[in-house]
């Protein structure tokens, strides 16, 4: 719902930062008279505030890029890209402070163009762009910046690029970024065979927002909360899998190993009556209650919170969190853990429209622990790679937003015939080592309850070792 009525302290003064001193595309002390003044959603005035209390301004950036591998015809792409720049309202909305109001202004266009960087010339075209791209992710975007996005083409080969975008959360969630994608895509694909990619399939912020106002005033608003305070009453407390001694505030990203096969999942997944996204729930469960040595294990899962048609149109941030506290028995199989985790996954999202603020508000001083422990399973169904002409792709998450203890971040479509899994923790530039042996456990028992999904966990090799005081 659009929050109008909170009312945040004046950010003290502040050095702009590099890109508005360079870009200064718009005066920030009034809305221009052609700009459509918005209120914001509960979710962004949180994330304004939280970005005003910390002290690492990346937290709520998030880098992805896109492989690509084939002719691309330059002049289309960035032609598509401004045609779908000019679409999205989200890419030209401006937050500030009014008074104390957080506000959005949507501004008629963003002054914009492409910058193709040509890396073909280094000895080791991957390595100069992981260079380029730490350095990019090293400057923060902030949720007072304007625009609240980056993109840029680099040139690895002749035939071979990489399509980089960063945006604030303040602006769009994962699934709106995979709606700006696709939609470039399908631009793009019109353009370069003389089609028409049709009209922009997006609604107005504005639509989403009185959707969101109907829905905190209606009866089921009282009834999801009920339903979280009674779930969530007696909750675990947090597992910890990062030691404490190398936990840091930076994130460091694995190498991105291939998980198994897709009919191996499919297979467990349809023997448990479910998909593979409850698989990759129950995968991590098993893995955190292994490395941790809890019985019960508490995940955060961000949901897409995209329930309806209108949500599902309009590309902003509507991301939500749920929390599943899980049992995990070293007795038990994983067909009998995944049973539970797809039963308990299932009612939880029925209710994932609930704002997760107001669950953690109602949790009280129980609340504390869960903001930066436990792992947190980041599944994207929608992140299927795009269709451009002869052209191969594939989408990968680069930067996400604060990362407390272990996050699991997973693209993936409805067969998972082209899943990737990224590992991140939260831990010092010098414990890289930490974060490949953990991504490699993880990976090894995906593998292996994958593959005899009735054998008690303990029983398992790969759990053996972490379970041997409890078999």
């Amino acid at each position: 719902m659009p929050d109008r009525s909170a009312r945040l302290p004046r950010r003290q003064g502040r050095a702009r930062s590099r890109r508005q001193r360079e870009a200064p595309l718009h005066d920030s002390r009034r809305c221009p008279v052609s700009a459509v003044r918005l209120g914001v959603t509960r979710n962004q005035r949180d994330l304004w505030a939280a970005e005003w209390r910390a002290t690492d301004r990346r937290m709520h950036t998030v880098a992805q890029h896109v492989e690509i591998r084939g002719p691309l015809e330059l002049t289309a792409f960035e032609d598509a890209m401004r045609q779908v720049l000019a679409e999205t309202e989200a890419v030209r909305a401006r937050f500030r402070d009014d008074g104390g109001e957080v506000i959005q202004e949507i501004l008629p266009s963003v002054r914009w163009r492409l910058a193709v960087i040509d890396l073909s010339g280094h000895s080791d075209p991957a390595a100069a762009f992981d260079e380029w791209a730490e350095a990019d992710q090293r400057a923060p975007i902030l949720a007072s910046d304007f625009p609240l996005f980056s993109t840029a083409l680099l040139r690895l080969g002749s035939d071979h690029h990489r399509w980089s975008l960063r945006f604030h959360h303040m602006a769009m969630d994962a699934f709106s970024a995979a709606l700006l994608l696709r939609r470039v895509a399908d631009v793009y694909a019109a353009r370069s065979t003389g089609g028409d990619a049709g009209p922009s399939p997006f609604r107005p912020i504005a639509a989403l927002h009185e959707e969101q106002r109907e829905y905190e005033e209606s009866d089921r608003f009282a009834a999801d909360r009920a339903f979280w305070r009674e779930r969530l009453t007696g909750l675990p407390g947090p597992v910890r899998i990062t030691p404490s001694d190398v936990a840091d505030s930076r994130v460091l990203a694995g190498v991105g190993l291939a998980p198994p096969p897709a009919g191996q999942i499919c297979r467990t997944a349809d023997a448990a009556g479910t998909a593979w996204p409850d698989v990759v729930l129950a995968v991590v469960a098993a893995h955190a209650a292994a490395e941790s040595g809890a019985s019960d294990v508490v995940m955060t899962v961000p949901v897409s919170n995209r329930t309806t048609a209108v949500s599902r149109s309009v590309p902003t941030n509507t991301a939500n969190r749920i929390m599943l506290a899980v049992p995990v028995r070293p007795e038990a199989s994983f067909h009998e853990l995944l049973t539970a985790v797809t039963a308990d996954n299932r009612e939880a999202v029925r209710h994932q429209i609930f704002p997760h603020s107001v669950v953690m508000a109602d949790l009280g001083e129980r609340a504390a622990p869960h903001r930066s422990s436990g792992p947190w399973v980041n599944i994207m169904p929608f992140g299927a790679d795009l269709a451009l002409p002869g052209c191969t792709t594939s989408v990968h998450r680069v930067q996400t937003g604060p990362v407390g203890d272990l996050e699991v971040a997973v693209y993936g479509d409805p067969d998972a015939a082209r899943m990737r899994v990224n590992v991140l923790m939260g831990l010092r530039p010098e414990h890289h080592a930490l974060l490949l042996a953990a991504e490699r456990r993880l990976m090894d028992r995906f593998a292996a309850v994958t593959a005899d999904p009735h054998r008690p966990l303990a029983e398992l090799p790969e759990f053996a070792a972490a379970w041997a005081p409890a078999r």
